[in-house]
Order: C-alpha cells, then structure tokens, then sequence
C-alpha cells in the first residue's frame, strides 16, 4: 500500500456496498484492506474485478473451508497441515496427497474468496484503505474474476437470509427426511439440477454436513436449498432415532464423559450468545475460533468445529476421546474443556459490559457446580 491512499475512510460512515460500488466504477487496480479491531481482510482489484480475497481468521483458511464443505477429511486436513510449510502451498499440497482435484482446488479457492468478502457485509463499522499495491499476487497460480455488482447484490441477499435460514437449519448435523406422500414437481418449481441433486441425497440418514461434502455447492447455498425445501413443505426433520449420530459405545457407555461434554457445550453455547448480543455474529465467530487455535490439541481437538451457536460438535469430540487409552481420557477431556473453556472466558469478557459478566460467570459457576454433583452421584 503506497503511503497516499486513493480511498480511505470509516464503515461506520460509508457502507461497504458504497465502496465496493465506486473501486469498480473508476476501474480500480490495487489492494482494499479492511480491519475491524484484530479482523482483517484484504481484497485485491485489477480493471475494477475482484481478483483475490485473504483474511487473517482461521477459519477462512483454505485448508478449513475444504473440511467445512466437505471436500477433505479431517485426517486430510491434520495431515497436510503437518506437511504445509512456508514454501508450500496448502492447496498445492492436497493435490499432491491426492486429497482433492486441480478442479477441487479451484472450486475451493473461488468460493472462499467469496465467503470472505461475504462475511464482510455483516461489519457495521471498521476502517478501509485502497490504493496501489505492489504485485502482491505474482506468485499466485489461481486468480479471479469476481463481478462486483453480482457479489454485493448476493452478499446482501446472505445478510437478510442468514437468520431465517437459521431457524430451519439449525445445525449442520440436523437430518432432514421427504415429507411422505409429497412427490415434486421439479419442473413447475423451477429447481436448478444442483437443487434436484441436494433433493434427491436427502434420505433420512445423511446429515447436513454430509449433504455438502456431497455436492459442489457451498455450505451457505446448501442450506438455503434445504430452507427453501422446508418451507415448500418437501422435506422434514427426520425423527431423531434417525438422525442420531453413530457414537464409539466405549465412550457412550462412560456416562460420566458424556455429561461433562454436554454441560461444557451448554457453558460455550452461553458464552457465544453474550458475545454474539456484545459484537455481532462475524465478530463473535472469529473471536471463538481464534480461541480455538490458540487450546488446540491434537488429542481432543482435532477436526472439531463450533456451529452458529457456538457449540462443539460433540459427535467428534466423543470419536477423538474414543481414540485415546481408557485410562487417559478423562484427564485430556477436563484439561481441554477446561483450558478452552478459560480461553473462551477471557476473551468473551473483553467485550461485555458489567452486568453481562456477572450473568455469564454465574451461569458458569451453577453448570460446575451442578456437573460435580451428577458426577459424584454416578462415581458413587
């Protein structure tokens, strides 16, 4: 960024569309960065297009956006994040180990420079600066061609839908079913094939992480898929019998174990929705995958992610914990829950006001409290 910037100023007094809108009215080429306390975001133009999107969160890695949408395994993932070096490209790398296609790593490289300028639209303040950059992206083999006025039209769409989306799709480990005796016409509905295809994988079995590794959509256009069939009344929620994730009966059989993996993901849950009413969904998002970098273990969090409401996926905490010796278990369970769980503390309190800590601290404080005598009570 040269020292005299071309377009500087404030999101809180300019919208980012406004921005967005006049860098691709004068053609600009150079490098838009954004930041919002510790969140930034670059966006790189050339001739007035979006050519390249990065982010300093963790979770707009490529290497995570292709576990979240299904592309790699979480062992793909911990293993190429042990080879990845400072020389070698993460997506590069999962193409040598076979993990994805050239096809997927350009499908992966488009759609999460998209959900990085997507999650801008949810900043209500911030600072920006555009100007001429140096040819940062020399040594990029994957470059764009994002049409402005599509994105932001799209990314505003996202804004508006997200919460009603999320009333329906709760979670990406919810299973949906057909609705009996409702067959659909896909043609009067006007259903693109990508549409038809995530229809005809619903089966009452499949969850909805799964429904995304198996399309080649985005988990964001999947879920409005599914949103969309909800409301048309074509699919339901499965009963829950049939949506029950298989779990590792050693560990289910361990009802210890599994009361404190509940009652921490209702003490996180809790956590994220104080911080969420403090700064936002974006924000609150990033702060606690952030978290999550900075505890992470490879014995208990290993290919673990938090949802919209700031919760664990418990199915894969409980297969790491089955990985581990008996005798082991419990100590790497209350180690982990416990440093993220100080982690998570210390930052949410960064953001809340007086009264919302002492709402959270004792809410915590009941949840230990109450979890220490229902494991007595199982111990004895």
């Amino acid at each position: 960024m040269s020292d005299a910037p071309i377009l500087q100023g404030d999101l809180a007094r300019i919208q980012l569309p406004d921005v967005l809108s006049f860098i691709a009215m004068i053609r600009g080429t150079g490098k838009l960065s954004l930041r919002r306390q510790e969140l930034e975001r670059s966006v790189h133009w050339k001739d007035g297009d979006i050519i390249f999107a990065s982010s300093n969160s963790p979770e707009h890695s490529l290497g995570q956006f292709l576990l979240r949408n299904g592309k790699i395994t979480a062992a793909q993932y911990e293993e190429s994040k042990r080879r990845v070096t400072a020389h070698t490209r993460h997506g590069k790398l999962l193409v040598q180990m076979g993990a994805i296609s050239p096809k997927d790593l350009w499908w992966g490289v488009k759609n999460q420079a998209l959900e990085i300028l997507y999650s801008l639209f949810g900043w209500k303040d911030g600072t920006f600066e555009f100007g001429d950059s140096v040819d940062e992206l020399a040594n990029e083999r994957i470059v764009l061609s994002i049409n402005t006025a599509g994105m932001i039209m799209e990314g505003i769409r996202r804004l508006d839908e997200s919460a009603r989306i999320r009333e329906k799709v709760p979670s990406l480990d919810v299973v949906f079913m057909n609705v009996p005796g409702a067959v659909p016409d896909f043609r009067e509905l006007d259903m693109s094939d990508h549409e038809v295809e995530v229809y005809n994988n619903i089966d009452g079995q499949r969850s909805v992480r799964e429904l995304i590794g198996k399309s080649e959509l985005t988990e964001f256009e999947v879920t409005r898929i599914l949103f969309q069939l909800v409301s048309a009344r074509l699919i339901e929620t499965a009963p829950e019998e049939k949506s029950a994730h298989p779990v590792f009966l050693d560990v289910e059989d361990s009802p210890e174990l599994l009361k404190v993996i509940s009652t921490y993901n209702d003490m996180f849950g809790r956590l994220y929705a104080a911080l969420m009413n403090a700064v936002g969904e974006e924000q609150a998002r990033d702060i606690f995958m952030t978290a999550l970098q900075q505890a992470e273990s490879d014995d208990l969090w290993s290919g673990v992610f938090f949802d919209q409401y700031g919760r664990f996926d418990e199915n894969m905490l409980i297969a790491n914990i089955s990985e581990l010796p008996f005798e082991r278990r419990k100590a790497v369970l209350d180690g982990g829950l416990n440093t993220l769980l100080s982690v998570q503390l210390f930052e949410v309190s960064q953001h809340l006001d007086a009264a919302g800590k002492v709402d959270v601290f004792r809410f915590i404080s009941d949840q230990k409290a109450a979890l220490e005598r229902v494991v007595a009570t199982i111990e004895s």
